[in-house]
């Protein structure tokens, strides 16, 4: 296989060897060549696949198969974005940069065969078909990355072909381009961080602390002026060069601010860890900001101003009220084995003092078990066990060795202080069943690592987001809260107008400071997105426009202050069959589900 050249090289070339003769209509060559490309399992232009050759032959059909690009000067603005598009944290091998180069062969188009210019039209198409998909969608489906991230369907052809119209008769490219893309603040900030250690990377990097003892405050090693070069490059530390040995007060702060990056123990120590984690290549961090970039691009596509954020990585949710954080709080996420799904959604209802009914897969796995070794069980957590329709039945009259396909009874855990749930759960209808909600396990929130949940997401502080989600303090204030709590009655209560939630999966993310901050992978899920990221994927496309959702059953309405009658007990499908499975960790203390 030959060398690849640089892009640059590539781009250069092709500037200096293209006249300034615009390209041929190639109407003709170019309905053949689609004709013959939508027979091939595999179609491909010069090697290249592309996005789909059924939306290409739509988009031409509009134009009635005139040509797109008619002057070198598109050509030149369309690379000049695919090279831009690095900063992005895409490759230009994405969008056909060589392909292109290549079908050109550094000659004018009118020099080319009709054959040869029809190839050239639906690479130069194809790549900026890519483009708008890739800057508005993503490039990956996340979905397949596994079960536990699902961000939509994927982009609607026919609106693909209405950016593509728009794009090409816009008088800048990039500029067109780039305004089809929702860019929230987090995405601006986190592409300017690629941006910097892009420029870190050309730079030559830093250098590697070499391995030896710990170095505290005030200590003498030689590797202390390697610590300072080493900060000085990602910005922690900015005072003057020195060679001394000294590990001074100015060299203390930068440490300090690293490791606050990188969610290390901000001790100033430069320990194992610490000095691992500057070991870090630059090349790698470049990787990990543009792994979270597309992250970012998945959930940022119409996103409004106001939205919560549960950054699971960061172990916090965040609200946000035109753009920018308000509040947060700690929370407390799945476990490894029972992750926490990453998604966008809508927030709808509040269900104060809510019940818990077990699932069908916990029953078998979790519940049954104990119960047979264990009678007492289900008294001593709070469990309670009723027919089908909610009647009590006493655990004594139970066959509890019946199989689990034929249990005839549910267990539920009802409103109260033991209650797996807490007093209030945040719901977000969604096909994972995870929702956020208050836990009786507050020891928890004190430790820096919160992976305790079956999925779904632990709040700190509850009340004081529903506080700002219900946005009506005269009526929705912690009194009120309280004396609802006090009546052990279930009550719903809707917000004003549904909020956009995000359950992202973010390890990396920038700040209001152009600082670059670092999250632990927790689920290992980094190393399986650069490798779809780098090589090449087909857009997640629906062929015809998606059809509109049917609006959600919604909850029912509030109960009238007045008279707040008890609640009735009616079993939901989603609950029963939906639910992660228990969590019984042992050091939990109360049933924690979720």
């Amino acid at each position: 296989m030959p060398p690849k050249r640089p892009l640059g090289v590539i781009f250069l070339s092709w500037l200096l060897l293209l006249p300034l003769a615009g390209i041929a209509g190639t109407g003709d060559s170019v309905r053949a060549r689609l004709e013959q490309l939508r027979d091939d399992g595999k179609p491909t232009v010069a090697g290249a696949p592309l996005v789909s050759v059924g939306l290409l032959d739509d988009f031409y059909r509009r134009r009635n198969d005139r040509s797109v690009w008619h002057s070198s000067r598109q050509v030149d603005d369309l690379l000049r974005l695919v090279e831009h598009s690095i900063d992005e944290g895409f490759q230009p091998s994405d969008f056909h940069a060589g392909e292109i180069v290549a079908t050109a062969r550094g000659r004018a188009p009118s020099d080319l065969s009709a054959a040869t210019r029809a190839d050239l039209e639906i690479l130069l198409s194809d790549s900026l078909l890519r483009l708008i998909h890739h800057y508005r969608h993503g490039k990956i489906d996340p979905r397949r990355l596994g079960k536990h991230r699902n961000h939509g369907q994927g982009a609607s052809a026919h609106d693909l072909i209405d950016d593509l119209e728009r794009v090409i008769r816009a008088e800048d490219l990039q500029v067109a381009v780039e305004g089809l893309a929702s860019r929230p603040r987090f995405y601006k900030r986190l592409q300017q961080g690629l941006v910097r250690y892009r420029r870190i990377a050309a730079a030559g990097g830093w250098p590697q602390i070499p391995a030896g003892r710990s170095l505290r405050p005030f200590m003498r090693d030689s590797r202390v002026p390697i610590i300072r070069e080493r900060l000085r490059a990602t910005g922690d530390f900015t005072g003057a060069a020195s060679n001394s040995p000294l590990y001074d007060q100015a060299l203390k702060t930068a440490v300090l601010a690293f490791q606050r990056r990188h969610r290390l123990g901000a001790d100033a120590t430069v320990g194992p860890t610490t000095r691992a984690a500057m070991n870090v290549s630059v090349t790698k961090r470049v990787n990990q900001i543009r792994i979270n970039l597309e992250r970012m691009r998945w959930i940022s596509d119409g996103l409004p101003d106001d939205f919560l954020l549960v950054n699971i990585p960061e172990q916090r949710v965040k609200l946000f009220r035109d753009g920018r954080p308000v509040w947060s709080s700690r929370v407390i996420v799945g476990r490894r084995d029972r992750p926490t799904p990453a998604f966008r959604d809508q927030m709808e209802y509040l269900e104060i003092n809510p019940s818990w009914t077990i699932p069908p897969t916990i029953l078998k796995k979790d519940i049954l078990p104990v119960v047979r070794r264990n009678p007492g069980y289900l008294k001593r957590r709070g469990l309670q066990v009723v027919t089908r329709s909610g009647k009590p039945v006493s655990p004594r009259s139970v066959n509890w060795k019946v199989s689990p396909a034929s249990f005839p009874y549910l267990i539920r855990q009802p409103p109260g202080t033991r209650n797996a749930l807490g007093q209030v759960k945040f719901m977000f209808p969604n096909q994972h069943s995870v929702y956020l909600h208050d836990t009786p396990s507050r020891s928890l929130f004190k430790r820096a690592r919160r992976l305790y949940s079956s999925g779904c997401v632990r709040v700190e502080h509850p009340w004081k987001l529903a506080e700002l989600l219900l946005d009506d303090p005269k009526r929705w204030n912690r009194t009120r809260f309280k004396k609802i709590v006090a009546s052990k009655q279930t009550r719903l209560v809707h917000l004003k107008e549904p909020l956009a939630i995000v359950l992202a999966y973010w390890t990396v993310e920038g700040d209001a400071d152009d600082k670059v901050l670092f999250w632990k992978d927790i689920y290992t899920w980094d190393p399986a997105m650069l490798k779809a990221l780098d090589r090449r994927s087909q857009p997640r496309i629906l062929r015809h426009r998606p059809v509109p959702p049917e609006p959600a059953t919604p909850a029912p309405p509030e109960e009238p202050e007045a008279a707040e009658p008890p609640p009735v007990w009616r079993p939901t499908i989603k609950t029963l069959f939906d639910f992660p499975p228990l969590d019984l960790t042992p050091s939990e203390g109360p049933l924690d589900v979720h």
